[in-house]
């Protein structure tokens, strides 16, 4: 058994090295450690309209209740920032640092199967099930219990070379771990008494510390929520078209990476509520919106076809840009805001309306 173990290990590690992953880790597959954190947060309906967070709480709980043959689980890390897989059409909105990347879904995933091939020449007859933010599981539980980092306030995972800016992928397998728990040990929370992810986040959505009230966030509103914001919010929102990254990208372990990265000043994401655009950036925001209220439906899938803006879908992009509109003031675009249709969204038109009066 000795030499299996070595072989596994060598080509856990060999994998990492080729994909440019810089943690891949596999542990003994348990319960996990912060579901009493999780079972509250739900009691507080802070998944806003994301049922299934609930409905899978019991496979949650007991991960192997997935597979009776399920005995560890390796976790994968990889950075998303600087871009990893940018698609071509870049997008004029402003738009969170991992959706500038074509969809994770089907490049991370491929990368996962690329390993279990791997794993299958050293034991075939085993079970892998590989996840890329797709099923039942705590991901950032088992990142933090395989040492990859520590919980920030941000509520991501936050890894002291690394920061936060990375996916976070598993495959649960039959194999057994080859890791000492004693080499696997959670790090310790280095935030101290920093509070700029709370402080900066625009509509309060981190409710406290490591609380995220989804209700409020603004990466929710854009991308999950299938309704217009509260009209109190939408003001705060600023100029995010497609999710949010101010909690991560103002945390010091994020600016410490991008240093680290040599990522220049004016490539850096910017803080700003709205962002200050050049006379053909804006001229590239508005035409990009005009699009957007004017195509159809199927005219705007083929566009963002391969990118993670396929999450929200053509109308939620529609009612996205809208909220963009009125915070920016693009008064160019007041026809195309007047005759959009379909939406059921007529409050939310007349809101735009009135901001651009």
């Amino acid at each position: 058994m000795l030499q299996f173990d070595q072989t596994l290990n060598e080509t856990l590690n060999d994998f990492k090295e080729k994909n440019q992953l810089y943690a891949v880790s596999m542990q003994e597959l348990r319960k996990p450690i912060t579901i009493e954190h999780y079972e509250k947060w739900l009691d507080r309906g802070f998944h806003g309209t994301m049922s299934y967070l609930a409905d899978h709480l019991a496979l949650k709980k007991d991960p192997q209740s997935l597979s009776t043959q399920l005995n560890s689980v390796i976790t994968v890390a990889c950075s998303y920032f600087p871009l990893r897989s940018p698609y071509e059409n870049k997008v004029a909105g402003r738009v969170a640092l991992y959706a500038q990347n074509t969809d994770y879904h089907f490049w991370l995933k491929s990368i996962l199967n690329s390993l279990i091939e791997q794993l299958k020449t050293i034991s075939l007859d085993q079970v892998y099930l590989p996840f890329v933010d797709s099923g039942p599981v705590l991901e950032r539980d088992l990142a933090y219990q395989s040492g990859i980092g520590w919980f920030g306030k941000n509520t991501c995972i936050i890894h002291p070379q690394n920061g936060s800016l990375f996916f976070v992928a598993e495959i649960f397998t039959s194999l057994k771990s080859t890791t000492p728990d004693s080499n696997l040990a959670p790090l310790p929370d280095f935030c101290g008494t920093c509070t700029k992810c709370i402080e900066i986040c625009p509509t309060g959505a981190l409710a406290e510390p490591r609380v995220l009230d989804a209700n409020k966030c603004i990466s929710y509103l854009t991308i999950e929520s299938k309704t217009a914001a509260p009209v109190q919010l939408r003001p705060k929102m600023g100029d995010w078209f497609f999710g949010c990254d101010l909690c991560q990208t103002v945390c010091p372990w994020n600016q410490k990476f991008f240093k680290t990265k040599n990522i220049s000043e004016s490539d850096r994401p910017s803080f700003a509520r709205l962002l200050n655009l050049s006379d053909a950036e804006h001229l590239s925001l508005v035409e990009d919106f005009r699009f957007l209220l004017t195509a159809s439906h199927n005219e705007i899938l083929r566009k963002i076809k391969g990118t993670p803006l396929m999450r929200a879908g053509a109308k939620q992009l529609k009612r996205n840009a809208l909220v963009v509109i009125a915070n920016r003031k693009l008064v160019e675009l007041k026809s195309e805001v007047q005759s959009v249709k379909g939406l059921n969204e007529s409050e939310l038109v007349d809101w735009v309306l009135g901001e651009l009066s």
